[in-house]
C-alpha cells in the first residue's frame, strides 16, 4: 500500500522525498531539502535531520535533542514560499541557497505555525542547512475600510449602516 508524503506534494514517498530519506538520492534544491527535511521530522527520521545540517553548526545538535524538542508534535503540514539561488547573505558576501516556509503542527491538542526563512550552503557539492531566520504570519489586511455602524450605509440608501445592510448581520 502506497503512503503520500508528509511534505504536501501530491506524490507518494517512495516517488518524492523517500529516495532523499533512505540515502538513495539527495536533495539537490533548497526546496527539496526542506521538504525532505520536513519528512524526515513528520516521520521521526531525526538522524537524516542532523545529516542534514551543515557539518560547521551541528554542536548543539544531537538525536535526543531533537526527539525531545519534538515529542507530542503531530506534523500537519508544510507551505513553501518563494525559493531562490546563489544569495549573498553572509556578513563576507557568502552566497546561499534560500527557501522560506510555514509549518503546521499540532501539540497538546492545538495546530500551530512556525515559519522560517532557511539558509542553505554547499559542501562538497551536498547542499546543507545552515541557519534560519523565523518568519512570521503576514496580518490579514481589509481591501477597504471597515464599516462602522453609524456610518452611511455603503449601499447608498442614506441611512445609517446598522439600520439599513447591517440590520441583517
Amino acid at each position: 500500500m502506497s503512503q503520500l508524503c508528509p511534505c504536501g506534494s501530491g506524490r507518494e514517498l517512495a516517488d518524492c522525498c523517500g529516495p532523499c530519506l533512505d540515502g538513495t538520492a539527495q536533495a539537490d534544491t533548497a526546496e527539496r531539502l526542506v521538504r525532505s527535511r520536513f519528512t524526515a521530522y513528520a516521520l521521526g527520521n531525526f538522524a537524516y535531520v542532523l545529516e542534514t545540517t551543515h557539518p560547521d553548526f551541528r554542536e548543539d545538535l544531537s538525536l535526543e535533542k531533537l526527539e525531545e524538542q519534538t515529542r507530542g508534535v503531530h506534523w500537519l503540514r508544510l507551505d513553501m514560499g518563494p525559493c531562490e539561488n546563489d544569495v549573498p547573505a553572509g556578513p563576507n558576501g557568502e552566497k546561499y541557497d534560500v527557501a522560506e516556509f510555514y509549518a503546521y503542527y499540532e501539540l497538546e491538542g492545538v495546530t500551530r505555525q512556525i515559519g522560517e526563512r532557511s539558509f542553505f550552503a554547499r559542501k562538497d557539492g551536498r547542499l546543507y542547512y545552515v541557519d534560519g531566520v523565523p518568519r512570521k504570519a503576514e496580518a490579514y489586511r481589509r481591501p477597504e475600510p471597515k464599516v462602522g455602524r453609524n456610518d452611511p450605509c455603503p449601499c447608498g440608501s442614506g441611512r445609517k449602516y446598522k439600520k439599513c445592510c447591517g440590520a441583517t448581520v
